[in-house]
């Protein structure tokens, strides 16, 4: 028997639906549809997300400027770039852990057309004071 005839090969029975092997597409969808979950989770709560003061945290004093270019004060967004010698933390009075990532890289659309993409990931999870003064507890990321 030839080891590419799979006509002679038996076929593999699946009974766990977790070992069953999934498409990159599946994968890409499900992960979507995970994603979209978080975060229509968060709108329910967005109340408190858009107050502006009380448990939401200070955000750090600099940042990036509207061109992308790191400021000590007054920036557009209150973030630096993921990088060693810059604020990996974008909350001010943190103490936690802090994860981030930036991905760089070409994609190529659907029409043939070619693009460029920087992706930058953090997440959050610690203890930080809160912009009506007391300590709490919380998780953050964004994308």
């Amino acid at each position: 028997m030839n080891r590419w005839d799979r006509a002679a090969a038996p076929e593999h029975v699946f009974t766990d639906p977790f070992e069953q092997p999934i498409s990159r597409r599946e994968a890409l969808r499900r992960g979507g549809v995970a994603a979209a979950a978080l975060g229509a989770a968060g709108m329910f709560n967005s109340a408190v997300a858009m107050a502006a003061t009380g448990p939401q945290p200070r955000p750090i004093p600099g940042g990036l400027d509207a061109s992308f270019t790191p400021v000590p004060s007054n920036p557009a967004f209150h973030v630096l770039p993921p990088t060693i010698g810059f604020e990996m933390s974008t909350i001010t009075d943190f103490h936690g852990v802090i994860a981030a990532s930036e991905t760089q890289g070409r994609a190529r659309g659907s029409d043939g057309s070619s693009y460029t993409f920087d992706a930058d990931m953090r997440f959050m999870r610690g203890t930080y004071v809160g912009m009506d003064g007391r300590a709490r507890e919380g998780t953050f990321g964004f994308i």
